[in-house]
């Protein structure tokens, strides 16, 4: 007698296999996955250092720059839900390998561009590979792992959004400065070589399964909607282009509504929102987003306030900043112990509030403060951050049944990654109107930058206001014995 098809998954997007269960999870998956994580990652900001040479070589003006920053981080955001439907259509492993292939072809690309619109071209093609890798990758190690490990693999695929952002000024300016912009493109190329290998050899192969046709509209819906969000944002903050970017802002918002609409009603829908049903997936992608964009526009903002406000070299600012990377690794062997121990609302809500005091503490320093004490403020904002950014992350899968994680993975792979990008906006955005109301320029007086530290402190609380609704016990499965 022939056994019965397995049932279909209603998940819809994100789904990798037919009916796998969680096993034992696998560190070298694991640490691969982190390691295409991190130079997507390391990616999305790095950019901003070489901007004044690229500007310099292709003879514009350092704003017209932004574009090419802006094009990257809107095609990770927009291609995430294609991304996933190609991984069920083509197998998450085939998927993966090409998108690295892509990713490390695309950056060589770059680094011969000749002029600003094949930089451009070449950086919404970096994108459209980084999206494919972060759902994807991610999916491969939730899908091999159980819920009691999941603090674990999460810890692994955190640290590099963690660490990216933080030592991309650095690394930048160093590469810029010694070896030419093009280096910031051409490490990629032997970093992409070895993790391709790395990857053919530990990924494994996940059994295909039967997927629907393409689900066209709700894609340009998505695409259309991010698209219109990011650059509504590079519009408002200059009086020239402010009404058109207002009005880019309510079309997104228009585009996200009709989208939501759309995904409820069609039989195979892009994006399943029925995860957001879900309490603590929905608050870890809603209000955790907030902590998100808080997290990263602080890479941003500081580096501007030493070097603008107070006058420090680009390299003087670069390694002050490090010492967020420092909190963030050196509490690393700490977070999984503490996670199982404690219930995880009380430690997002602590590393919350700790953080956004450390946003203030360096909004209060000057020129004049000593720098041990600044790289203090900041070493405690990186424990802060890698505490509260690991919970969140580990958080918002917990919750969720087998069946689900392709959704529900799907779903925060495209908030968060506009978390990122609309982070960095939205500080820029609060610095620009803060110079334009008080008639500064940044150069010389940071009032700007500290004013955009103290918005960033107040958006931080508000992300855990409903973070503090949610039932006790809570992520309870979390804390259970590993196997």
């Amino acid at each position: 007698m022939t056994p019965p098809a397995p049932p279909r998954d209603p998940a819809g997007p994100g789904r990798l296999d037919a009916e796998s269960a969680p096993g034992s999870w696998s560190r070298p998956v694991a640490l691969v996955v982190a390691a295409a994580f991190f130079m997507e990652n390391l990616d999305a900001t790095i950019l901003s250092t070489a901007t004044a040479s690229i500007a310099r070589d292709f003879e514009v003006v350092p704003a017209e720059v932004g574009i090419a920053v802006t094009s990257y981080l809107v095609a990770v955001a927009a291609f995430i839900p294609l991304g996933a439907w190609l991984a069920e259509r083509w197998g998450a492993r085939r998927v993966f390998l090409a998108a690295i292939v892509l990713f490390t072809v695309a950056s060589l690309a770059c680094a011969l561009s000749g002029d600003l619109v094949s930089l451009t071209a070449s950086r919404a093609v970096q994108g459209l590979a980084g999206s494919m890798m972060v759902p994807i990758g991610r999916l491969i190690v939730l899908r091999s792992t159980e819920k009691s490990e999941l603090i674990r693999a999460i810890a692994y695929l955190t640290w590099p959004a963690l660490v990216a952002p933080v030592i991309a000024p650095l690394v930048g300016g160093l590469l810029t400065e010694h070896l030419g912009w093009q280096w910031v493109f051409l490490v990629n190329v032997p970093v992409g070589a070895a993790l391709l290998v790395a990857a053919w050899r530990v990924i494994p192969a996940v059994p295909r399964a039967p997927r629907a046709r393409l689900d066209v509209v709700g894609l340009g819906l998505v695409v259309a909607a991010v698209v219109s969000g990011v650059v509504a944002f590079e519009l408002l903050g200059g009086a020239p282009t402010a009404v058109t970017g207002a009005g880019l802002l309510v079309l997104a918002v228009l585009l996200v509504l009709a989208a939501g609409r759309w995904f409820r009603r069609v039989a195979h829908p892009l994006l399943d929102l029925t995860a957001f049903r879900i309490p603590s997936f929905r608050v870890t992608n809603l209000s955790g987003s907030v902590y998100r964009a808080v997290v990263n526009g602080v890479p941003f903002v500081v580096p501007l306030l030493l070097q603008d406000g107070f006058g420090w070299s680009p390299a003087e600012a670069g390694l002050m900043l490090t010492w967020v990377f420092v909190g963030n690794l050196g509490v690393k062997p700490f977070t999984t112990p503490l996670l199982r121990r404690l219930a995880v609302i009380p430690i997002v809500t602590v590393s919350t509030v700790g953080l956004a005091a450390t946003f203030v503490g360096a909004a209060l320093v000057t020129a004049e403060t000593s720098p041990v004490v600044i790289a203090l403020v900041l070493l405690a904002s990186g424990v802060f951050r890698s505490v509260g950014f690991t919970a969140y992350n580990t958080l918002q899968f917990a919750d969720v049944p087998p069946e689900r994680l392709g959704a529900a993975n799907a779903l925060s792979s495209i908030t968060g990654q506009l978390a990122v990008g609309l982070g960095v906006a939205l500080t820029a955005l609060v610095v620009r109107i803060a110079d334009g109301v008080l008639g500064t320029t940044g150069v010389g007086d940071p009032t700007g930058y500290r004013i955009a530290l103290i918005v960033l402190a107040a958006l931080a609380l508000v992300s855990i206001v409903e973070g503090l609704s949610l039932p006790r016990g809570t992520g309870a499965s979390l804390r259970a014995a590993p196997r």
